[in-house]
């Protein structure tokens, strides 16, 4: 499992947030930001053509919620971004072509997961007005989780058999991302904000799906959140 090692960076998120805060001479440039989303993965890879040509179901059923939290080190007009991300969907699959002898389809559950944590520059270009649209960019660590848990076909005997089995793979890639959004002061310390936020991410499977080629991690975040300063 690759989860533990996002909880601890999650939490240094916060703990580096809140030594930033107790020093001196940081005013009010710094801000913790939590967002909640919908994570839409592209599904542009040799795994994922092979899984939707096999398979039902296509990359807009991954589409599912996601969680981020910020921390914005302030410097003039924009700042040091680092961030923890969290995406977790489960879909239910089923043959294509193929029944089982009953008639019923043959079913199995794809989960993936895909955690990361990131380091970036944003820019507003309205620091300090009630609307604020800003972009960034930057990069980092993407922790992923691919399982596939349920009844398949093994084609190789003269009469094909069902089985019942797991399928595991995980892994870390280097990616970056990019983010465009709107920030709305709410008060002095507090505001909300919505923006997009893009990933380019991609690893080789090995493990049970070794030979399988690449699996795309790339996609679009949309997200609405709050900040607040200090």
């Amino acid at each position: 499992m690759k989860r533990n090692p996002l909880f601890l960076a999650l939490a240094a998120v916060l703990l580096f947030a809140t030594t930033a805060a107790a020093q001196p001479g940081y005013g009010s440039d710094n801000s913790l930001r939590f967002r909640v989303g919908m994570f839409s993965p592209d599904g542009d890879s040799a795994y994922w053509d092979e899984n939707f040509t096999t398979f039902t179901g296509d990359e807009d059923d991954f589409r599912d919620a996601s969680l981020g939290v910020d921390f914005l080190y302030g410097l003039g007009s924009g700042g040091v971004l680092l961030s923890a991300d969290f995406y977790e969907s489960v879909e239910e699959q089923a043959y294509r072509d193929f029944v089982d002898f009953d008639g019923f389809d043959i079913v199995h559950e794809t989960r993936l997961s895909v955690n990361s944590v990131t380091l970036g520059y944003m820019f507003q270009f309205a620091r300090g007005s009630r609307v604020s649209p800003y972009v960034g960019a930057g990069g980092g660590v993407y922790l992923w989780e691919l399982e596939e848990r349920g009844d398949f076909i093994d084609f190789f005997p003269v009469d094909p058999e069902l089985f019942n089995a797991v399928f595991e793979d995980d892994g870390e890639a280097f990616g970056w991302y990019w983010l465009a959004g709107l920030e709305f002061a709410v008060s002095p310390q507090w505001g909300a904000f919505v923006e997009a936020r893009g990933q380019d991410v991609d690893d080789e499977l090995s493990g049970d799906f070794d030979g399988f080629g690449d699996i795309d991690l790339s996609g679009l975040n949309v997200a609405g959140g709050v900040s607040f300063t200090f």
